[in-house]
């Protein structure tokens, strides 16, 4: 049986606005193994968002548009599929934990009314026992008088129930690809470390996840394996602990420099300097280059091919072995 569940193939996403093209995504290939967990980390605006909708066909039309690449899924490529086949599979086989559940939710249903109508398109079942096996599940994500929170609106519910309920209806389905979209970005900690503990604990052993953060705290906590992109490109990808211990591009080395820390040495936090480019001008050749400590002529001229580094672990440097080597032995010396 193939292990690759989900493999994005040199996916490039554009935009057309009174500005100008862009590509929000460029030229973007990874993949998730059955069961597993992977972190989709950068910061915001670097395409991290658009390259999930795109897994679910959900990129406005116009302004936005798949310019190339395929996204296969159980052997079969999204992109090639007709509208009414992609609506089969969304919620049902790959489902998604919108980043504002507010804005997800519909404001003039009832939460019932909503969970029901999931579980109703998806399969013929009554409304009797949809409505049923939807009130256990407010109930199975610790939602207190599941069954009054039924009749609710939206609008009534605090943040952290409003996420809770989206959760419930990503899982109830069952789906074999969880899309987590920023899950918590609008919770405060006590909620988020609940949210992301229920989020293991509903998902079926055979489910995976994309989660999307800018937290590598969370990734830290949550994912097997990390993808880090950077202005619309992936720069590197690797188990948990090669990113973490053995960063080879220069932007995830400041990422992880930028982390917080709570002992007294630490000392001031590290920035990546400058600002994120402008999408209407990115600088030729490597995209992090203006930023980055090490750029020498050639990084401006080519797209920096990705280089093997260990099994899974790759970045698109051409420094990323001396990066490597260079982080080891501060590590070796502290």
């Amino acid at each position: 049986m193939n292990k690759k569940l989900l493999e994005i193939k040199n996916l490039t996403v554009t935009f057309k606005t009174d500005e100008g093209l862009f590509n929000a995504v460029e030229d973007v290939s990874f993949h998730i193994e059955r069961g597993e967990i992977v972190g989709l980390v950068g910061e915001s605006g670097c395409g991290k968002s658009v390259t999930a909708l795109s897994i679910l066909r959900l990129i406005p039309s116009p302004p936005g548009s798949i310019k190339s690449g395929s996204i296969i899924f159980r052997d079969k490529d999204l992109l090639k599929l007709d509208p009414k086949e992609v609506r089969k599979i969304r919620g049902r086989a790959v489902s998604m934990i919108f980043q504002e559940p507010l804005a997800a939710l519909s404001p003039l249903q009832r939460i019932g009314q909503q969970m029901v109508e999931v579980l109703q398109l998806h399969g013929s079942i009554k409304k009797k026992d949809a409505w049923r096996i939807s009130e256990s599940w407010l109930e199975k994500v610790k939602i207190s008088d599941a069954g009054e929170r039924m009749y609710a609106y939206p609008f009534q519910l605090s943040g952290g129930m409003q996420q809770r309920i989206m959760i419930a209806m990503a899982l109830m389905l069952e789906p074999d690809l969880i899309i987590a979209d920023e899950p918590t970005t609008a919770l405060d900690v006590t909620i988020q470390a609940q949210v992301f503990k229920l989020i293991r604990e509903m998902r079926q052993e055979e489910s995976s996840i994309l989660l999307i953060t800018h937290d590598m705290g969370v990734i830290w906590e949550m994912c097997d394996r990390v993808i880090v992109m950077y202005a619309s490109r992936v720069v590197e990808e690797g188990s948990v602990s090669d990113i973490f211990s053995r960063p080879a591009h220069p932007y995830t080395k400041g990422l992880l420099k930028s982390i917080p820390k709570l002992s007294v040495e630490a000392g001031r936090l590290e920035a990546i300097s400058g600002y994120v480019p402008s999408p209407f001008h990115y600088p030729s050749g490597c995209h992090f280059r203006d930023r980055c400590p090490h750029a020498f002529k050639r990084c401006s001229e080519e797209t920096p091919p990705f280089v093997d580094l260990t099994h899974n672990h790759k970045a698109a440097c051409y420094i990323a072995d001396k990066i490597i080597s260079n982080t080891q032995i501060i590590a070796n010396n502290t």
